[in-house]
């Protein structure tokens, strides 16, 4: 199976399968401790997840350590591996952990099981949940989302499909105290840059992004004892400046953190092209954690890069998982739970808009949608 993990190792590949078998006692060991601390309850309930490669493959196995009466796991192939091999890591988990007669993989769609899950997850192999999808589930189904709702995107979920069916939605307060999960995020670019071979400490490096994933990196690297310059993506002004262009022409990594604008920042129709990015420095190393970066730009002109593959604007090259399974295991054991009190409440015949008010109230886990325009229905 192709993987990140095939791009560090080199030669030697470790592949998922090998990852997560060779740290298989503390991932059980995380999974365990972190539904005691989210006090996850699944019983009685039916979950939808994915089976996916990587720490991914945890998802379903921690539903059903959890109690859930039935777990399905929608699976498929990707660049990351098969999905029968997928198939048989989950359930060659699930057979050591003891619970493997109650996980079902599915790898189509169309399985008519779909329509008995309570709880459905947003992950990968689920979406796109489309008109189509929805118009299948059961009525009292429930959608718990793995993230923050400023995250949300159109494409994985139609939102006001769900509200036309009155199928109760929340996001995953990640800024909770037993989450923080953005703070894993300097550590993606720690891990990213010694990977590249830039030591950190003493080096010259910019940070282009906004908000709190830009905000986290530099934290970080100063800690690290970096030289940070910010390179604020929120203005065009400020990558025309000639200390800005000074900055890049003198240091020796750029991290590019930006997950709010969908904008190209390096490219043809970037802020800066690749072209004059190498004629100012042709030395610089182009770090991508999300954010509009024209790849085959960057490769036109052989400027260096990493990770080999970047994900298009609005989503992530690298997620927190390339670090160990810890923040993916408590964000998604915390968003089972949210989906938990979602379901309960549906189950004691509360609406959709009764469910996720009371959900709100009682679990600071939970995070509604804020705008307006997302609510009508």
């Amino acid at each position: 199976m192709g993987s990140v993990y095939e791009e560090i190792y080199g030669d030697k590949p470790l592949t998922e399968f090998d990852v997560v078998k060779q740290n298989e006692g503390r991932c059980l060991c995380l999974v365990q401790k972190s539904i005691r601390k989210f006090d996850l309850n699944l019983s009685r309930l039916e979950v939808l997840t994915e089976a996916a490669s990587g720490y991914y493959v945890l998802t379903p196995l921690m539903a059903a350590l959890a109690g859930a009466e039935r777990v399905y796991a929608l699976t498929r192939d990707s660049r990351y591996g098969n999905g029968e091999a997928v198939s048989q890591l989950t359930m060659t988990l699930a057979k050591g952990w003891g619970i493997e007669d109650r996980i079902d993989i599915l790898v189509s769609r169309e399985d008519a099981r779909i329509g008995l899950a309570d709880i459905i997850t947003n992950l990968g192999f689920v979406r796109p949940m489309d008109a189509y999808f929805l118009g299948r589930l059961k009525r009292n189904v429930v959608i718990p989302l793995m993230f923050e709702t400023w995250e949300y995107r159109e494409a994985d979920l139609d939102l006001f499909e769900c509200r036309r069916l009155g199928i109760p939605v929340l996001g995953t307060n990640e800024h909770h105290p037993d989450l923080r999960t953005f703070e894993y995020i300097g550590l993606i670019a720690i891990k990213l840059l010694f990977e590249i071979g830039i030591e950190i400490f003493r080096s010259n490096i910019i940070v282009m992004g906004s908000g709190e994933f830009a905000e986290q990196v530099i934290l970080s690297l100063r800690a690290a004892n970096a030289t940070v310059t910010f390179l604020s993506t929120e203005k065009e002004i400020n990558f025309v400046s000639k200390s800005a262009w000074q900055a890049l022409k003198e240091a020796e990594a750029v991290v590019v953190v930006e997950h709010q604008s969908h904008n190209m920042l390096i490219g043809k129709a970037g802020l800066i092209k690749a072209e004059d990015l190498y004629a100012l420095n042709p030395l610089l190393i182009v770090i991508h954690i999300c954010g509009g970066v024209d790849q085959d730009a960057l490769e036109a002109v052989h400027l260096r890069h990493h990770p080999t593959k970047f994900a298009p604007p609005g989503k992530m090259s690298v997620t927190t998982d390339c670090l160990g399974p810890k923040p993916l295991v408590d964000l998604h054991t915390a968003g089972l739970k949210v989906g938990e009190e979602l379901a309960r409440a549906r189950a004691r015949g509360l609406l959709r808009q009764e469910a996720e008010s009371l959900v709100l109230q009682k679990t600071s886990l939970a995070q509604g949608f804020h705008n307006n325009s997302l609510e009508k229905g």
